[in-house]
């Protein structure tokens, strides 16, 4: 399956459990999956698969947006992404370490996913207090289930940890993991084709020594070591170093796994 559906598919799975008891949110989780796929085809990732699922999409959106009142489209769905937020948070806070705090994992999942199709109505780009909220709930998804697996604790920090991330910068990863996980030269910011290599530098050579070409990397290794350097910023903007070091050598792991 192409990454671009695997990224777009959680905010369908969405929209489909909400069309019946929350349309407008269902709407606009159907309109922010839309986008990635519209910018993986201006980017150049097109197939029969993709736009048959784009323009099966479409088909339902237009028949959504004639049926619902979307005036208070946006204020519906950030007040939606908040509440669900808040509840995930409550149910971490009085939760118990163990089994007790698993199923508080989906609940930031899912509140992770809402907070971020509030995008749509910024731009692409959600305001700080949005955008820290995201960030603390992947943030707790990982830690939680590093917590599990490893049988440590995983309770949350101070009630306003999530105002930690205000103070870091504002790109899902820090500097120095970007650049050491900085494609050399890529063909489209978006999916228009796969990185030549990797290094630890800029302005290093996409060419080996000798004149020999580094193995492209597949679209599903890339993004899954991208996913694991924002998890490691995540944690890193909480202070969790212990997780952070383990989500970074898990994507330096896949990347070595590759060119080795």
């Amino acid at each position: 399956m192409a990454v671009v559906l695997k990224k777009c598919r959680p905010y369908l799975q969405r929209a489909e459990e909400l069309s019946a008891h929350e349309p407008v949110i269902a709407h606009y989780c159907r309109l922010y999956a839309m986008e990635i796929l519209i910018r993986a085809r201006q980017g150049g990732e097109v197939s029969p698969d993709i736009q048959a699922l784009l323009l099966a999409e479409l088909e339902k959106a237009e028949t959504a947006r004639k049926a619902l009142d979307l005036s208070a489209g946006q204020e519906t769905v950030e007040s939606f992404a908040l509440r669900v937020f808040d509840a995930a948070d409550v149910a971490d806070r009085t939760a118990e370490d163990g089994s007790d705090r698993a199923p508080v994992v989906p609940q930031f999942y899912v509140a992770g996913l809402f907070l971020e199709i509030c995008a749509q109505f910024y731009e692409g780009e959600l305001p700080p207090d949005l955008a820290e909220k995201a960030k603390y709930a992947r943030f707790r998804v990982v830690q939680i289930r590093e917590g599990i697996r490893n049988g440590t604790s995983s309770a949350p920090a101070d009630p306003d940890a999530s105002r930690v991330a205000s103070d870091a910068a504002p790109g899902p990863q820090a500097p120095a993991m970007a650049a050491m996980l900085r494609p050399v030269a890529a063909a489209s910011p978006h999916h228009g084709g796969a990185a030549s290599g990797y290094c630890t530098a800029a302005g290093a050579s996409p060419v080996a020594a000798g004149g020999v070409m580094q193995p492209q990397m597949p679209h599903a290794i890339k993004a899954e070591s991208k996913k694991q350097a924002e998890f490691a910023s995540s944690a890193l903007d909480f202070g969790d170093v212990a997780t952070a070091r383990r989500c970074l050598l898990e994507a330096l792991r896949l990347i070595d796994g590759r060119v080795k």
